[in-house]
């Protein structure tokens, strides 16, 4: 190659290559006699190109997750908006224009340890050919391993963005104007787990903060779900291995413990980031089994009807409470409902939402990948009659966007959960400052939760009193009454024997109090004997 060449390359001047090529010698023996660090070249890079790559990183994990095909060219157009969007905002000097080459998509794929990512060829779909040998394979192995239905379970992830309202409700836009609208997009991913049989285990939640102050002072062991936390609210590899031995496992031992089962498991996943396959090692008795890749929209069981039929369920009962709430307090909004709803709230409508899902609905959902298994197939679940359930609650709401609410304004609601990350959503998520006021609990020691006492035992008693009394004075049926006033009581039962336990301790005082205070008399009495007598004096007490 000539200098000539090479300058033109590198975007030298040719004189400049004739006279390194002249001082090669002396450049090569200076290089060996310099330190370690004197060896290391730094390239300052460009400050908007380095945003634009974090959140193109973001957005394909994103994808991933979604189950949204990407390739090279997706990837370089992407960066190609990014750099737009980033270029106004960021003070540089003269930078020169970038222009999303092949090379810097190889070198970007390595830097962000992008493995199963396809950087060459035209935009990547469900790969039919893979789709329809993979269930063959499927069975041979279940088969071979002796797997029953209960002891073959898929889990799967799905954005949740838990206080959205469809766009079309006042809500919505009166929160577009407040400082509430960052609750519209405020967002946790939402981890779902169910056997071939059409059991559901916990689900999990992972959201941005730690303990958010809904949720302060209360027991992460008592959470209808799984709580996991990182700053996107995203599934990482790390967190996945604890989800497995956390949740998944214990669950399962219990399950299948309770159907007099060995506990031996079979858990199929899809090829994301946030699936390690450290995950294969995690126990002895349960095996994981990845989807191939870019098969998982076709096969993966849980993505075939119940993701969505679990959003819907979330959805009516998120529009039931607001309705509910309604009905108890006839001077409240509706705004004032939403804006009570927080995080505590919402995860006790996801575990409702899914306990909702019938055995038989995800027991449908395993056909294209284990047909044996299915009963009686009528059709993949279907979100149809909880959307209808939705309107009509809407309509009972009532109000701008709610008494007119369609259903394709629903089926927007369901969708936007799977929605693309628009580039001003990825800004906010790649600031360093997107941890909310919440996250401070993160950096605080988790107080220990409020104790129970007689005090209070003794409120909630008498509460529930004045509450059976209401029952039995307004209700006109006298059986009705008193069979809902009978059930408040059972429901009651475990905090009456907190409060029995409470009280038998208290009669119970322990001798050691007595003799205590004995001993503090005596000490007391013998201080006064001791007063009596002079200080000066060395005469022996009286006995």
């Amino acid at each position: 190659m000539s200098c000539a060449e090479v300058g033109r390359r590198v975007v030298k001047n040719e004189s400049s290559i004739r006279s390194i090529k002249q001082m090669q010698a002396e450049i090569r023996q200076s290089l060996c006699a310099a330190p370690t660090m004197a060896k290391r070249v730094s390239v300052v890079r460009d400050k908007v190109l380095l945003k634009a790559e974090k959140a193109l990183s973001l957005w394909i994990e994103d994808m991933s997750q979604k189950h949204v095909p990407v390739d090279g060219r997706t990837i370089r157009e992407k960066a190609l908006s990014l750099c737009e969007h980033f270029g106004p905002m960021t003070e540089t000097p003269e930078r020169k224009a970038f222009m999303a080459s092949k090379g810097w998509l190889a070198s970007f794929v390595n830097r962000c340890n992008l493995k199963n990512l396809r950087v060459t060829g035209e935009a990547a779909s469900a790969d039919q050919e893979s789709a329809s040998t993979f269930p063959h394979e499927f069975r041979i192995l279940v088969g071979r391993k002796g797997y029953l239905p209960e002891q073959v379970y898929n889990c799967d992830e799905t954005a949740l963005f838990w206080k959205k309202m469809p766009s079309r409700t006042y809500i919505h836009k009166d929160a577009r104007q407040a400082m509430g609208f960052k609750a519209f997009k405020d967002r946790l991913t939402l981890v779902l787990c169910g056997n071939a049989a059409g059991h559901m285990i916990k689900p999990g939640v992972i959201y941005r903060a730690c303990t958010p102050r809904p949720l302060k002072n209360k027991s992460k062991e008592s959470f209808p779900v799984f709580w996991q936390h990182n700053r996107k609210a995203w599934m990482t590899a790390i967190l996945f291995l604890e989800w497995l031995q956390q949740c998944f496992i214990p669950e399962v031992k219990s399950y299948l413990r309770a159907k007099g089962l060995p506990f031996k498991a079979l858990l199929l996943i899809d090829n994301a980031p946030g699936h390690p396959q450290a995950a294969c090692a995690a126990d002895e008795n349960v095996e994981v089994v990845f989807l191939l890749h870019n098969s998982a929209p076709l096969l993966q069981p849980l993505d075939q009807g119940v993701m969505k039929c679990v959003k819907a369920n979330y959805t009516r009962l998120t529009f039931q409470r607001i309705r509910d709430a309604l009905d108890a307090i006839p001077h409240l909004s509706v705004m004032q409902s939403w804006k009570s709803f927080n995080i505590a709230d919402a995860i006790i409508l996801i575990a409702e939402a899914v306990k909702a899902i019938k055995h038989s609905s995800v027991n449908a959902c395993w056909r294209p990948l284990w047909r044996n298994v299915v009963n009686d197939f009528k059709g993949f679940p279907s979100a149809d009659t909880e959307l209808e359930n939705i309107r009509i609650i809407a309509m009972e709401i009532g109000g701008e966007g709610f008494s007119d609410m369609a259903e394709g304004d629903l089926r927007e609601q369901l969708e936007a959960h799977r929605g693309v990350l628009s580039n001003h959503e990825l800004e906010e998520m790649t600031k360093s400052s997107t941890e909310s006021e919440d996250d401070d609990a993160e950096r605080l020691e988790q107080a220990e939760p409020p104790a129970w006492t007689l005090e209070k035992f003794t409120d909630v008693f008498r509460q529930a009193q004045i509450l059976r009394d209401k029952i039995l004075e307004y209700d006109p049926s006298i059986e009705r009454g008193l069979m809902v006033t009978r059930g408040i009581t059972a429901s009651l039962r475990p905090l009456q024997d907190l409060i029995d336990e409470a009280k038998k301790r208290q009669r119970q005082l322990p001798i050691t109090m007595f003799l205590t205070d004995a001993s503090s008399c005596m000490e007391a009495s013998g201080s006064n004997c001791e007063d009596d007598q002079p200080s000066c004096s060395r005469s022996k007490r009286f006995p």
